[in-house]
């Protein structure tokens, strides 16, 4: 007992390792995009997903494991049961969370099978990736004749009443010298068409429409190529566009007890918003006017010692708009917790030097 005491007051290091073998992986990476199977022949891309499941069965067989990942999140099933649905194709961003997904992981390979088109993120040739990657190559390599819309820009949110801008972006190929409609809808209704010049020697124009924003609310319109004879497909040829119409600028009121640098950098900063249409109030200084008309309030140490600023205080609650309280060494905030705002702020302590 005496010599196992004294060898445990020594501080022995024991050290233990745990080896752990893991299979190498080889992912198969498809492009499932609703071009794949646009300009793929059935046969063919029939032959290239069978051609990959058998790959699969193969390489299991040599003791690699096999996984399965596609355009579209989630679960991804067998390539031989893949839907090529997804709307947009980002190969670099499927390669990129393929390399986070097997960091630190025995990742042999990835066999991408893709037609090449990629219409987000970047090109993987001009990628750098860990691990190699063999591609299967679909898709036709004979340029069809096709009018698409290719990008679609505009204001998410507009102001009732003013104008505000769509512009599209509209791709050809075969129609070259000559012209396309470019229609704006809204639900069935034609709002504007426009013939637009297809010009020799390029493959992209742009055309834009300007349109009124009517009430308040949301609003879905369409901009729409009318197909052309000969065309291979009109599936492109549209782009929705979401736009919320809002009542005109946010009226915003900013109010301070005193003058104060803090309220000289508010304001700078709301003023740099064509969104915003500021009124600033200071007792004594800059009044607030009975009756002024503002949608959200910024106050500065109101409620303030002394009942500074009790009329700014009095029209804000009357109104009952959002307010956002700033709370400083004016500030009183007996008179604050009465507000009853959701916060109760207890002092601790002297009071603070302003």
């Amino acid at each position: 007992m005496v010599s196992l005491l004294c060898y445990l007051l020594l501080g022995p290091l024991l050290t233990t390792s745990t080896t752990r073998t893991e299979k190498p992986t080889v992912v198969l990476a498809v492009d499932n995009s609703q071009s794949v199977e646009l300009f793929t022949p059935k046969h063919v891309l029939g032959q290239a997903t069978a051609g990959l499941a058998q790959l699969a069965a193969t390489l299991r067989a040599k003791g690699f494991a096999v996984e399965t990942r596609a355009l579209t999140p989630g679960r991804t099933p067998g390539p031989d049961s893949l839907r090529f649905t997804a709307a947009s194709t980002d190969l670099d961003q499927l390669l990129t969370d393929t390399r986070a997904a097997y960091d630190g992981r025995n990742l042999a390979a990835v066999v991408l099978l893709s037609d090449g088109i990629a219409n987000q993120g970047r090109g993987p040739a001009t990628a750098d990736y860990t691990f190699p990657i063999y591609a299967v190559a679909v898709g036709d390599t004979v340029p069809k004749k096709d009018l698409r819309l290719t990008d679609l820009a505009y204001n998410r949110v507009v102001f009732s009443g003013n104008k505000f801008p769509l512009e599209a972006e509209l791709a050809f190929e075969g129609y070259a010298g000559g012209t396309a409609t470019v229609e704006l809808r809204e639900g069935p209704r034609v709002l504007e068409t426009r013939r637009v010049a297809l010009p020799a020697g390029r493959r992209r124009v742009r055309t834009a429409f300007q349109v009124t924003a009517p009430a308040p609310g949301k609003r879905r319109y369409e901009v729409r190529v009318v197909p052309q004879p000969g065309e291979f497909t009109a599936l492109n040829n549209a782009r929705p566009a979401f736009v919320e119409v809002v009542k005109g600028k946010l009226r915003v009121l900013l109010a301070g007890a005193a003058p104060h640098p803090d309220l000289k950098a508010l304001r700078a900063a709301l003023q740099t918003n064509d969104n915003f249409d500021l009124t600033l109030a200071v007792p004594g200084v800059a009044p607030l006017k009975p009756g002024a008309d503002f949608d959200v309030a910024i106050l500065h140490q109101l409620p303030a010692q002394g009942g500074l600023g009790a009329d700014i205080l009095a029209q804000v609650q009357a109104k009952g708009v959002p307010a956002l309280y700033v709370v400083g060494a004016q500030s009183d905030l007996a008179a604050y917790n009465r507000l009853g705002t959701g916060l109760s702020i207890q002092p601790r302590g002297p009071k603070p030097t302003p």
